[in-house]
């Protein structure tokens, strides 16, 4: 390893999150104080501090999320296997079409609505997002967001979410 990827993220209640994180993880914090903790991981190489921060809203304040790409099926059975043996819901994607790729995924959300997407990429594809042309460049078109963030503002002509010609 020579790189690792660093998130910091604020969380309302830092037990609460170091309890759901060491769950998903599968790995106690390397570093627990009153007010952070810390996930040094090997798999993935991540290093996720939690910052403590109890005026934080426990609405996200986006649609942005945060994911672990990872490369064989039995790996994503793995990791969902896993979650839901810990006791987190989840919320599984077949086949679907998002940011120009055919996936299988799952969604977990921790207790501050950070969402996590763990998949496995099965092919290119031609569009942004697998949406109806009717929702296409609406306030409903989410383009690739978690199904529970809130609606994204509507995309300008320049940045819409689906494939040339369907909108």
């Amino acid at each position: 390893m020579d790189t690792r990827v660093h998130i910091s993220i604020e969380v309302s209640n830092l037990e609460r999150s170091v309890e759901f994180y060491s769950r998903l993880f599968r790995h106690a914090p390397t570093k627990l104080k009153s007010d952070y903790a810390n996930f040094r991981l090997e798999s993935p190489q991540l290093h996720l501090a939690l910052v403590h921060n109890p005026k934080r809203s426990s609405e996200p304040q986006s649609n942005r999320h945060y994911g672990v790409e990872l490369f064989a099926d039995e790996r994503l059975k793995g990791w969902l296997e896993s979650a839901r043996t810990s006791g987190i819901e989840t919320r599984i994607e077949e086949q679907t079409t998002c940011c120009y790729a055919v996936a299988d995924k799952f969604w977990a959300k921790d207790p501050d609505g950070h969402e996590w997407e763990f998949w496995v990429r099965h092919g290119e594809a031609e569009s942004m997002h697998e949406e109806a042309a009717d929702a296409c460049g609406t306030e409903e078109s989410t383009c690739c967001a978690p199904a529970s963030a809130p609606e994204a503002p509507a995309p300008t002509q320049a940045g819409r979410c689906c494939a040339p010609g369907k909108c």
